[in-house]
Order: C-alpha cells, then structure tokens, then sequence
C-alpha cells in the first residue's frame, strides 16, 4: 500500500515538474507569465470551500474524493436546511420576497453568509466557494493558469492610471474581432506592459467576485444594465482543447446553445465582466468582496434566491445608500478615486459545472428543469470530468472524454 501511494506522489511530482518546464502548448500564455501559486493545492486561493448539507454524506464522500484526486485541499463547510432559519434573522423588507422565495433559498441563503462570514471573521485573503455537487476538468489547473492571465486585464490597476486596462477603450482600436458593441481581444494580444504583476493572487488585486462556475451568463453590454459601468470588453482564447464542440454548449441536454456557439469560433473560451450569470457552483471572493457580499445580503437585502441576488449585484442593480454615494467618498492620500462599483469577472464557458448524478436530486430545486435523466451521469461544459472519471482516476487509469471528442475536435 505504501509503495503505491509512494508511486502516486512520483507521478504527481512528475507531472508537476513536466508542466513547469515542458514546452508551452498552443493554448497556454507564455511560461515566463504562469504563476506557480496556481498549482497549490487551493488554485492560488487561500481557500477552497465546499457547502455540503452533513445529511448529504454521498455529497460529502464525492467532494471528498473529487478534491483528493485533483490535488485539492477542499473546507467542507455545513449547509443549512430551511426550517432552522428563523424569520426574524432575515434581513430586508419581507414583502420583497413574497412568493420568490422558499425554504430552501432560505437555507442556501445562510449558508453562504456563513462562509462569507468566516472569510471576513478569518480576514482571508480570497476564497473559492463550491457548492458540493461541483465539477470540473481534470486539467483544472492549467485551465485556471489561462483564466489568470485573461482576468488580470479586469482586476490589475495600472499604477499611472489607478484602473485596469479593460478600461481603456484605445486597447479595442484595430482589432478586427472587435466592435463598438462587442469589444473583443484574443489572450495572445494583451498588453503585458499596462497589466502589472499582481501581489495578492494570481488573478489579480482589485476585485470582488470571479464567477468560475454557474449554468448560464450574458456577453457584457448595455442591455443587462444601462447605467452599469462596467467594461464590455471579452478576452478570447482559442483553440481550447478543454472547451467542448458547440453541440455541448449548453447547461443542460434540453437547453437551447449558449450564444457562444454561435458568436465565436469552436473550441473558445472568452473572459468578460459578469453580465446576467446565473447558479452559483463555484465562485471566489476577495476579503473586499465578502464583506461587501456580508453588508449587503447578510444585514440589508434578502428578497430571492441567492445566486439571483449575485446577479444582480454583480450588474449594479444594489447601488450604494444615500449616506454612500462616489461623491461621498474622499479621495485617499494619492489622490486617487477608488472603484465604487462590483467587480465581477465571469467565463464561458464555465470552468466548474453542476454534476448531475445518479439518484437523489438537488435540496434546493429540480435540475435541468425537472428534465434531466437522473439514471444517466453528466456534467455540462466539462469535456474530462472529475466525477465522471473518478473509478479510472482511483484504478490509476487515464481519463476519458465526456463525449467521446478527440482533442481539437
């Protein structure tokens, strides 16, 4: 048994070892760019927490084993069932949720607060937040490598300006993938001079939330939120081998094709600010970010469920109080203004998935609207999934396609 854990730990070494110094593939930033932080144990976050009801003890053995097969140091935090939530903890106007809410957004409602509560209380730098019916691809981490890279662009200041680079409109000029509606930049084109090296993670320094992971966004744009001054840039990565073929694309077997499809060309991926995303299977916070999340949706606001709630606040519909506003604010001692609005940064497709296994459904609603074949396992979007290869993965055996795709196809 020892001889063969200590042949595991030599292959993960190696592979480790292979990834840092192997030539770059065509689909990962240059070397000299990647951040090793990335290939710890948390993804360059300081934490990884899973929400795992205790009575899902089948949740909890699957995260359990998922994580340890990814290399992954996964916090199982206790989800909370509605009936143990009382009504005088809610925060807001009850009659803003009249009939948007039920028992189970109450429950998932608290347990969320409850993890951002402890990433405020624990003052940790940044958190990824899993539900525990998550999945994801087996190359997660060289995918998470990309996503840095792209991300940057949103979440790095540049020192001159005080602002990121999406910021800038002159970054579009020229580009023929670009519009004036629908600004897009292939990740092999970003500035690296007007990106800074960031110093608190690897995806950057000034953000609130990076949405990794739900079942459906919207391309950035003025449709979602008029006034919302959020950049409309998108971060293009082509040729993916981890991004599925367009059939794929979609949240689940009976949902039309994401818009994705047909805007770009196979096999990319694109990063932009989060416009209109919806479910929460894996999102990271900030600390900055999860005392804002706490302030607002912890004491102030509860009126539907909470991924809805996100949504909206990622798209500026919880603007600050009276007491609040920009102009309120002083400027700090470099005389610079500081960004007021969420910074939400979000990808298509997503990088975690909602698992859809065998027998017992979600505590919370019926996936895929109800329509979903609960004797067929599946998770949308991840082409070498975790779950769906966990028996090869225990038997040391090489992952197989989801779909049966090759890569490039």
């Amino acid at each position: 048994m020892f001889a063969r854990h200590r042949i595991v730990a030599v292959l993960v070494a190696l592979c480790v070892a292979f990834f840092i110094w192997a030539p770059t593939p065509g689909w990962l930033p240059a070397r000299d760019t990647l951040s090793p932080r990335i290939l710890n144990s948390t993804l360059g976050f300081q934490h990884i927490f899973a929400i795992n009801l205790p009575e899902r003890t089948d949740r909890r053995d699957a995260m359990v084993l998922a994580a340890a097969l990814s290399e992954l140091d996964v916090t199982l935090m206790d989800g909370v069932m509605g009936r143990d939530v009382p009504d005088k903890v809610l925060p807001g106007d009850p009659e803003s949720r009249e009939g948007r809410f039920n028992k189970g957004n109450k429950g998932s409602w608290r347990a969320h607060m409850d993890v951002l509560q402890r990433i405020v209380r624990e003052n940790i730098t940044s958190a990824l937040i899993l539900e525990d019916d998550a999945d994801w691809d087996v190359r997660i981490k060289a995918q998470m490598q990309v996503f840095a890279q792209a991300s940057r662009i949103f979440t790095q200041p540049n020192p001159s300006t005080h602002q990121p680079a999406a910021d800038d409109p002159n970054l579009f000029l020229g580009n023929p993938q670009s519009s004036s509606s629908s600004p897009s930049l292939p990740l092999t084109n970003l500035p690296r001079n007007l990106i800074p090296h960031p110093h608190l993670t690897p995806y950057g320094d000034d953000w609130d939330v990076l949405w990794l992971g739900h079942c459906g966004t919207d391309f950035p744009g003025p449709s979602i939120n008029p006034s919302f001054p959020g950049s409309p840039l998108r971060v293009t990565i082509a040729d993916d081998p981890t991004v599925p073929s367009a059939a794929h694309l979609k949240p689940h077997p009976f949902a039309l094709q994401d818009a994705l499809a047909d805007v770009y060309p196979a096999h990319t991926r694109v990063v932009h600010a989060a416009s209109g995303t919806a479910c929460t299977q894996a999102y990271a916070v900030s600390q900055q970010g999860a005392r804002k999340l706490l302030w607002q949706f912890g004491l102030q606001t509860l009126t539907t469920g909470w991924d809805l709630m996100l949504r909206d606040w990622c798209d500026g519909f919880y603007p600050a109080s009276e007491g609040a506003r920009e102009d309120d604010f002083e400027d700090d001692a470099a005389g610079e203004q500081g960004r007021k609005h969420p910074m939400c940064v979000t990808v298509q497709p997503p990088l975690f998935s909602h698992h859809y296994g065998r027998g017992a459904a979600s505590d919370i609603m019926a996936p895929g609207g109800g329509f979903v074949n609960r004797e067929k396992e599946m998770t949308p979007y991840v082409r070498q999934s975790v779950r769906l290869n966990m028996e090869r993965l225990v038997r040391g055996l090489a992952p197989r396609e989801q779909w049966g795709e090759k890569s490039g196809e």
